[in-house]
């Protein structure tokens, strides 16, 4: 189930790379490599190879790829000087046949469709997740519906949550990008937002539903019926100074 779960992570990013005209694929390893944006600037899909991380820091010092590393664990990257940790999460997932999709109807939820509601997603998902969402990105990747659909939680004209889903080619559909700002925080929105995810998901008649959660997510999926398997985890390449 780990692969099936991080293969739609991975093959997100790969979509917007090559729409994006970013993508770096090579047969050890894929990126891509955004200059203003933190998301989805990674390496990933890193084969099983000796000293293959090693070129990959490298080639990160000179500026060639990103300087994140995202991988399954275990691996062997832990106490490795060069590296430090910043994101670990848990690979969940959902049987679609097993959710009754008579979820009440928000009306506070929008999909984006527009440049303005692209900006919105991406300020709000910046201010969520902490790092920095490209409002351009987010603006072209909306436009095929067929393959990713995206939504802001919008009250009394404030934005204060996001979460996208994106369909993949094995016919799951992968919900990312679930967040909301400190003031919507308590009040039951990334609840609604999962919920308005797994109902296109049904509706777009996917096998599972997928996702990486938060220590502070993990619990609304939990609720939800999702079950965890492994962890996801995303190495920082730390930059010589002086």
């Amino acid at each position: 189930m780990d692969k099936k779960i991080v293969n739609d992570l991975y093959e997100f990013w790969t979509y917007i790379g090559e729409t994006m005209g970013l993508l770096i694929d090579t047969e050890d390893y894929k990126a891509v490599s955004v200059l203003n944006s933190d998301w989805p600037k990674r390496v990933f899909a890193i084969a099983d190879k000796a000293d293959l991380i090693a070129e990959i820091i490298k080639l990160s010092g000179i500026g060639v790829l990103p300087d994140r590393i995202t991988l399954l664990s275990p691996n062997e990257l832990k106490g490795n000087p060069s590296l430090e940790i910043s994101l670990s999460q848990k690979n969940m997932a959902i049987d679609l046949t097993t959710v009754d999709n008579d979820f009440d109807q928000d009306e506070n939820i929008f999909q984006v469709r527009s440049r303005a509601d692209a900006l919105d997603f991406a300020n709000t998902a910046s201010i969520s997740f902490g790092y920095k969402v490209d409002a351009e990105i987010v603006f072209k990747i909306s436009q095929d519906a067929s393959r990713v659909r995206m939504f802001n939680y919008i009250k009394n004209q404030e934005p204060l949550g996001c979460g996208l889903i994106y369909f993949d080619s094995f016919n799951n559909a992968g919900l990312h990008m679930i967040g909301t700002v400190p003031n919507g925080r308590g009040l039951g929105i990334g609840t609604q937002m999962t919920k308005k995810l797994l109902s296109e998901a049904v509706n777009s008649k996917k096998d599972l539903a997928v996702l990486m959660a938060s220590a502070m997510g993990e619990p609304i999926y939990n609720k939800l019926g999702f079950i965890g398997y492994g962890e996801l985890e995303t190495y920082k390449i730390k930059r010589e100074c002086c």
